[in-house]
């Protein structure tokens, strides 16, 4: 009875759980019609917004692997002074307000700042720009691939590492043959934990790029300026897009986990 009584109250939890993810998603699903939202898709603004945020942020999954698994591996395998702060500053941008961060980019980024100036005598126009979006999604969506990365790397027994610096090999060829074929689950998790956050970010994106149609304005920023227009059935046509991304990408990679696994 007692075990009964602790399994009836986890349901219940998970229950209310479930109905808090499954409910929204439903409300969105069931607002429009089918045809209406296929209109929708075909629309030229919601196919250029969905066209800019899937460039930008798959730039910045790039990126990410680019600066974010050698942050990663020296946070994972190396001690030395100031490793605190650094690991501090990885977690920064996630525990930061995104409008935050936004404002933070726009004063480094602008032309009143000696860096924005810089850029700018050399050229580089980040402001109100795609190159904009990317600086503001990485900045926001990095720390995800870092921190699984690294957990990844820690995970990997030393004693393999410890093998193959007895047998000779370098530390470039062990991390390339053994460090990051071990641990490529964790990169893909932080991929994909990066691309859903970049993909989904607005607040600096916004005060980076602006909402410039055809130009700046991504899905998420696409559904903010429909929806206080008063186009709501545009802005959920968008929203259901972005589930569906996410929702796709997700599954695909638990599948590919799960069969390696077993």
């Amino acid at each position: 009875m007692k075990n009964f009584s602790f399994n009836l109250i986890i349901s219940f939890i998970a229950a209310i759980f479930v109905c808090l993810i499954v409910l929204p998603m439903l409300a969105l699903f069931t607002t429009t019609s089918f045809v209406e939202l296929v209109s929708q898709f075909r629309s030229p603004m919601i196919l250029s917004a969905v066209l800019i945020s899937l460039e930008t942020s798959l730039t910045v999954v790039f990126l990410a692997l680019c600066l974010g698994i050698p942050v990663a591996y020296l946070l994972a395998m190396k001690n030395f002074k100031g490793k605190e702060i650094i690991d501090t500053l990885v977690d920064l941008p996630i525990s930061m307000p995104p409008l935050v961060a936004g404002l933070a980019l726009l004063i480094l980024l602008g032309g009143n700042s000696t860096f924005g100036r810089l850029l700018s005598n050399h050229g580089i126009s980040l402001i109100f720009s795609k190159k904009g979006i990317i600086a503001a999604q990485l900045f926001v969506s990095i720390p995800f691939l870092i921190k699984s990365t690294r957990d990844a790397f820690e995970s990997i027994n030393k004693d393999i590492i410890n093998a193959s610096s007895t047998l000779g090999a370098s530390e470039f060829y062990t991390f390339k043959t053994i460090l990051l074929p071990m641990a490529k689950n964790g990169i893909y998790t932080g991929m994909i934990m990066t691309w859903s956050r970049a993909l989904g970010e607005f607040g600096a994106t916004s005060m980076v790029a602006g909402c410039i149609p055809f130009k700046t304005e991504t899905m998420t920023v696409a559904i903010y300026q429909n929806a206080m227009s008063g186009e709501l059935t545009a802005s959920i046509a968008i929203a259901i897009l972005l589930l569906i991304f996410s929702f796709t990408l997700l599954l695909v990679f638990k599948s590919r986990v799960r069969v390696k696994a077993g």
